[in-house]
């Protein structure tokens, strides 16, 4: 309950208020400052736009290599380089030259992908029957996992152990099969990318 004193005070604190005339109150908005036009995007291909999607970290030592996506659980790591995976899968790449061996690891790692196998083997060989003993498929296999479209479903790779084949072979772990991953373009080459004759 309001006692005289307290309406005396209410009316004396709005005795200048007028009342808001129309149907309902008529608010001006402040001045807002223009919004400011969007930076533009600049223009990728979608390989572009792919290859910014998983970062890898590499090792490499002697005939030792490994690389995995950036924050990889150690332990799957750890695993894939015991070789205590199940390999579901390989592939010999033995006698091919460049061209026949990406487009056959392509084939390869899409099939295993698309079965939703998780590891499989890719064996280069070391490349000792190659001019000056100095293999091309390992070196060049690390660049292709890499990349677009393997980096897509790749999480992992390293040098298998002695009894699956030692620095000849090399352990790929995939990515668990999803459609919504996105489209996957797997035809096509990377930009830039070239064979050498042999």
């Amino acid at each position: 309950m309001l006692t005289p004193e307290d309406k005396n005070l209410f009316a004396d604190a709005t005795k200048d208020v007028k009342p808001v005339g129309g149907k309902g109150r008529s608010v001006t908005p402040p001045s807002l400052p223009l919004p400011r036009a969007p930076r533009p995007i600049p223009e990728k291909s979608p390989y572009e736009l792919l290859e910014d999607n998983a970062k890898f970290a590499f090792l490499h030592s002697g005939e030792y290599f490994e690389g995995s996506v950036l924050d990889l659980d150690p332990c799957i790591l750890s695993r894939l380089r015991a070789g205590t995976y199940s390999q579901e899968g390989h592939i010999d790449l033995h006698g091919m030259n460049a061209r026949q061996a990406y487009d056959a690891l392509l084939r390869f790692i899409r099939q295993a992908y698309v079965k939703n196998q998780r590891c499989v083997t890719v064996i280069t060989g070391r490349g000792r029957n190659s001019p000056e003993g100095l293999g091309v498929l390992r070196p060049m296999l690390r660049q292709w996992l890499c990349r677009v479209p393997f980096k897509r479903v790749v999480l992992a790779f390293c040098t298998a152990q002695a009894k699956d084949g030692g620095a000849g072979a090399v352990y790929v772990l995939l990515r668990k099969f999803k459609k919504s991953r996105g489209r996957i373009i797997w035809e096509r080459l990377p930009p830039g990318e070239d064979f050498p004759d042999c």
